[in-house]
C-alpha cells in the first residue's frame, strides 16, 4: 500500500534535492562537448543572442527598448516559441562568455540554462517522490529521471524539450502544494506562466490538474456528504478556486509580459502564434518499417517508443510502481480515505504521467520529435520507478523488519540503475539512437527500422577525422547539418575554420559530404552516389555497430583528355 499521508519535505530533503540538482548539472556541463548541436540549436543560438541584444540592450538597435524597431530586432527572429529560453541562453552566452569569459565553450554557455532546469527538475522529482512515500521513493526517483539516456541528450541542448519537462513537473508540484496553502496557489499561476514562456506544451497542464481537482472535490463529497467543508473550514473547492484564479489570471499575464514581440499587433501576433501550432508542419518518421510522413500516426507510436528506449530495469519498476498506483487510485476511488491530505495523490501521478503521451497518441499530433515530445511525462514515471522498487522489495520480504526491506530495495536499485547509468554514459551523446535491450540495442532497433538521427546532433563525431584528413579550403556538403552548426564547431574550436560549407542540397559543388544516416533522407545520399561515382563512404560514425554517419569523398577528378594537335 502507498503511505497514508502525504509528507511536506523537511529542510534535509531539500538540502539532499540540492545536491541531485547539482550533480545532475555538472554531469550535463562535463559532457556537452560530447553532444552535437541539431538543426533547432543552431537556429536558437541566433535567436538566443537577438533577444540578449534586447534585455541586455547591447546594440544601437536596442538602446530604446521600446521602439518597435528594436522590439523586431529582439524577437522577430524564430517568433514560432515564446522567448522565455532564447532570452535565458541569450543573456547566459553573452554575460558568461563574452563579457565576463567564465565559460569558454560557447555552446555550453548557450546550454547552461537548460542544464540548471534539468536539475532543478531532478529536485522536484526527488521532492515528489518524498511527499508521496518517503525519501528513498524520492531518492530513486530522481536517479531514474537522470539515467534515462534520452531525458539524458536532450537535458543538454539549448531547445525547450527539458525546460518544459521542467516547467510541466513545477507546476504539478506547487499544485500538489497549493492544494492548503494559498501562497502557493500564487506560485502555481507564476509557474504555469513560466511554463507559457518556455512552450506551447505547459497549456495542456491546467486541464489535467482540472481533471484531478475535480476527482478531488468528487472524493471529498464522497466522503463527507457536501461539497463544501463546514463552517469555517476549507475543502477542496475553496483551494482548487485559488489555484485556478492564479492560474487563469497570473498564467497568461506572465506570459504576454514576458514577451516583447507580443505587446505590436498583439491580436495579429497572438493569432499568428496560435495558428502556426494548431497547423504544424508534419516532418517524416521511419517508424516499424513505414514512413510517416503526414496524419493519421499510429496511436500506439509513444508507448511502443517508451517501451524501446527506456532502460529495461527502469521499464520493469516503472511498470510496477504504474500498477501500483492504478491500484492506490481505484482503492481510493471505491472508499474515500480519511486522510484530507493525501487527496487524489494516485490519480495525480498518474494523471501526470499518462496525459503527455496520450496528447502525441492522437492520431494528427505531429510526432517528428519522438520521445523529446513526451518527456513531461519522465518524471512521474520516474516516482513510479522508485515506488516499484520499494513495492517489489515489500513483496519479496512481506515479514522483514524496515531495515530488511531498505537493504533489499537498495539491492533492486542497484540492478535497476547500474546498467540504466552506464547506458547514459555510453549512449547519452547518441540519445535518438539509445535503444534497451527489448529492442536489441541499436543493431536490433535498424533492424526494426526505428529512427536514429535527429537533425544532425551526430555531426559531431565525425570532427576530429574531418579536421585531421580534410585538405585546406575543403568544401564540404553537412547534410542535415545547418550552417550555423558548423560555424558553431568552427568558433569552439572543433572544425578548422577554412573548412567550407557549400549549403543545402548542394552536392555537386562539393568534395566531401556528410552525410546523416535516416530513411527520409536517402534521395540526397543517391545524390552523393551518383555526383561522386562512389557508393561506399571513406569513413564513419557508429553506436554497438549501427551507422549514424556516413563521410563521402569525391575521387579526383581525371584531367580532360588532350586533344591531337593540343589545346
Amino acid at each position: 500500500m502507498i503511505a497514508s499521508a502525504l509528507r511536506l519535505p523537511a529542510w534535509f530533503d531539500h538540502g539532499l534535492g540540492l545536491l541531485l540538482c547539482i550533480a545532475q548539472i555538472l554531469l550535463l556541463a562535463l559532457t556537452s562537448d560530447q553532444v552535437g548541436i541539431p538543426r533547432d540549436e543552431s537556429f536558437y543560438f541566433v535567436a538566443a543572442d537577438r533577444a540578449a541584444d534586447w534585455w541586455l540592450a547591447d546594440t544601437p538597435q536596442t538602446q530604446d527598448r521600446l521602439s518597435p524597431e528594436a522590439i523586431k530586432h529582439g524577437f522577430e527572429y524564430n517568433h514560432e516559441h515564446p522567448v522565455g529560453m532564447k532570452s535565458l541562453f541569450g543573456v547566459s552566452h553573452r554575460l558568461l562568455n563574452q563579457r565576463w569569459g567564465w565559460v569558454k565553450d560557447h555552446a555550453l554557455a548557450y546550454r547552461l540554462p537548460t542544464m540548471a532546469l534539468a536539475g532543478l527538475a531532478a529536485w522536484l522529482t526527488f521532492l515528489l517522490g518524498v511527499m508521496v512515500h518517503g525519501r528513498l521513493v524520492g531518492l530513486l526517483a530522481a536517479l531514474a529521471l537522470m539515467a534515462m539516456p534520452r531525458v539524458f541528450f536532450h537535458s543538454h541542448l539549448a531547445c525547450f524539450d527539458a525546460p518544459v519537462t521542467f516547467a510541466w513537473v513545477a507546476i504539478a508540484y506547487s499544485y500538489l502544494r497549493a492544494a492548503r496553502s494559498r501562497r502557493w496557489a500564487i506560485v502555481a499561476g507564476l509557474a504555469l506562466g513560466v511554463g507559457f514562456s518556455f512552450k506551447l506544451n505547459t497549456f495542456f497542464v491546467p486541464f489535467v490538474l482540472l481533471g484531478v481537482a475535480a476527482l478531488d472535490a468528487w472524493q471529498f463529497k464522497r466522503r463527507t456528504g457536501a461539497w463544501r467543508a463546514a463552517g469555517e473550514a476549507r475543502g477542496p473547492l475553496t483551494y482548487h478556486g485559488w489555484i485556478a484564479a492564479s492560474m487563469i489570471v497570473l498564467g497568461p499575464l506572465v506570459f504576454f509580459a514576458h514577451w516583447p514581440w507580443l505587446w505590436l499587433d498583439t491580436a495579429k501576433h497572438v493569432g499568428w502564434y496560435i495558428n502556426f501550432h494548431a497547423k504544424h508542419v508534419h516532418y517524416p518518421v521511419d517508424y516499424l518499417g513505414t514512413l510517416y510522413y503526414r496524419p493519421p500516426f499510429p496511436w500506439h507510436f509513444p508507448l511502443v517508443f517508451t517501451a524501446l528506449s527506456v532502460p529495461v530495469g527502469l521499464l520493469v519498476f516503472g511498470a510496477v510502481g504504474t500498477g501500483t498506483l492504478v491500484r492506490g487510485a481505484w482503492a481510493a476511488w471505491r472508499t474515500p480515505t480519511e486522510q484530507p491530505d493525501r487527496r487524489a495523490a494516485e490519480g495525480f501521478l498518474l494523471a501526470n504521467l499518462l496525459a503527455p503521451i496520450a496528447i502525441i497518441a492522437l492520431p494528427f499530433t505531429p510526432i517528428f520529435g519522438g520521445t523529446k515530445h513526451w518527456m513531461p511525462a519522465m518524471p512521474f514515471f520516474a516516482v513510479a520507478v522508485g515506488l516499484g522498487v520499494v513495492r517489489t522489495a515489500r513483496g519479496l520480504r512481506p515479514a522483514a523488519s524496515a531495515t530488511g526491506r531498505g537493504a533489499l530495495a537498495a539491492g533492486l536499485a542497484v540492478l535497476a540503475l547500474v546498467p540504466a547509468f552506464w547506458a547514459t554514459l555510453h549512449a547519452g551523446p547518441h540519445g535518438p539512437a539509445y535503444y534497451n535491450a527489448l529492442a536489441g540495442g541499436a543493431p536490433g532497433a535498424a533492424a526494426l527500422r526505428m529512427p536514429r538521427n535527429f537533425w544532425g546532433y551526430s555531426t559531431i563525431e565525425a570532427l576530429p577525422w574531418l579536421d585531421a584528413h580534410l585538405e585546406r579550403g575543403a568544401h564540404a556538403f553537412w547534410h542535415n547539418a545547418t550552417s550555423g552548426a558548423i560555424r558553431a564547431y568552427q568558433r569552439d574550436g572543433r572544425l578548422r575554420r577554412d573548412v567550407r560549407y557549400t549549403g543545402d542540397w548542394t552536392v555537386p559543388y562539393s568534395d566531401w559530404a556528410v552525410y546523416c544516416d535516416a530513411r527520409e533522407k536517402l534521395p540526397e545520399e543517391l545524390d552523393i552516389w551518383r555526383d561522386y561515382g562512389v557508393l561506399w563512404p571513406v569513413e564513419g560514425v557508429f553506436l554497438d555497430g549501427v551507422q549514424l554517419i556516413g563521410v563521402y569523398h569525391r575521387p579526383e577528378r581525371a584531367a580532360p583528355p588532350v586533344p591531337p594537335g593540343g589545346r
